[in-house]
């Protein structure tokens, strides 16, 4: 496989069920959607500042050389976050990077540690 180690869990299948309308509970999150939040709040925690004076992900270079099936998952997973509040999403321009910025919500989160 291509993708590196941290990013293994989006070629797995999950079958969790979608929980009801709404805005979920991060435990009732499916499998996946939760790994994606783990990862993000990993990720944004360890950021360099440096690399964007903001602290925000951009989620073009989290999947760079990544396939498409990868980059896909990991957009609608981030959707779902985004949904949840868990994450705020930005695109200043059509085709244009997105950054992601983790919410107090999921920082507070201790499920997601």
């Amino acid at each position: 496989s291509d993708i590196p180690e941290d990013l293994n869990f989006l070629e797995e299948e999950d079958f969790t069920p979608a929980g009801s309308q709404g805005s979920p509970e991060v435990d009732q999150l499916p499998v996946r959607t939760r790994a994606v939040a783990q990862y993000i709040k990993r990720k944004s925690s360890v950021t360099p500042i440096s690399e964007d004076f903001s602290g925000d992900l951009i989620l073009n270079k989290i999947l760079e050389r990544k396939s498409r099936n990868i980059c896909a998952r990991m957009f609608f997973e981030t959707l779902v976050l985004k949904a949840c509040e868990l994450v705020d999403l930005k695109q200043e321009e059509a085709y244009g990077d997105i950054t992601l910025k983790v919410t107090p919500k999921l920082w507070k989160d201790q499920s997601l540690s």
